[in-house]
């Protein structure tokens, strides 16, 4: 190999390096793309997350507006309420 060869080689390999290192640190590379994937699989199970609570609470909308037992439970027992032949005793501290 002639000196403009190996010259030529040498410069290859560099500007290879540099185009690599452009690709994984500029503003729009691989590291950014990683980085914005992992972001975009948090939100998805947030999504996830926020869906089943929708779930759930649509389940209690409908069981509050047809099962009275279950609107009887929660008055019972969330609120401290008592049918009218029932009696509650409560022990002092």
């Amino acid at each position: 190999m002639g000196r403009i060869e190996k010259f030529g080689f040498y410069l290859t390999l560099v500007l290879m390096g540099v185009f690599l290192i452009f690709i994984f640190f500029s503003p729009h590379g691989i590291r950014d793309y990683r980085e914005l994937k992992l972001k975009k699989e948090s939100v998805f199970g947030q999504i996830d997350i926020v869906k089943q609570e929708n779930r759930q609470i649509e389940n209690q909308i409908l069981r509050l507006r047809q099962d009275i037992e279950y609107i009887r439970h929660l008055a019972k027992h969330e609120q401290g309420m008592a049918a009218p032949d029932e009696l509650i005793f409560k022990q002092k501290k």
